[in-house]
């Protein structure tokens, strides 16, 4: 049995040009105003976010989780922790919620 084996055409592909390339006056005005819109629909983004109130139901009691958050925060802020990368695991059934952030653990109560 004869097999042909077909070869790959390589095709030199063109390379994207900067947008950045361009340095005359022109550019830097055009560069303003790709700024300023950027800005402005991140201004409207930040607008249009709205804050929930998040409540925990459980077994006849009931739960408001921006306090819990708040209290949490003011006890790693009391024990000098790092609240940068803070998580948060509720548990009705123990009655704590315990945390973990940067600077270590803890629990507070419900």
């Amino acid at each position: 049995m004869n097999k042909r084996i077909a070869k790959a055409k390589t095709t030199k592909k063109a390379e994207p040009k900067s947008v950045t390339a361009n340095t005359g006056a022109g550019a830097s005005a055009q560069e303003e105003e790709t700024v300023k819109a950027v800005e402005a629909s991140t201004q409207k983004t930040k607008k249009e976010a709205k804050e929930y109130t998040l409540y925990l139901q459980y077994q006849n009691r009931e739960y408001n989780m921006a306090d819990l958050t708040k209290q949490i925060l003011e006890k790693c802020e009391e024990e000098k922790m790092d609240s940068a990368d803070l998580c948060i695991y509720v548990k009705p059934e123990d009655g704590k919620a315990y945390y973990v952030c940067a600077g270590g653990s803890s629990s507070v109560a419900l």
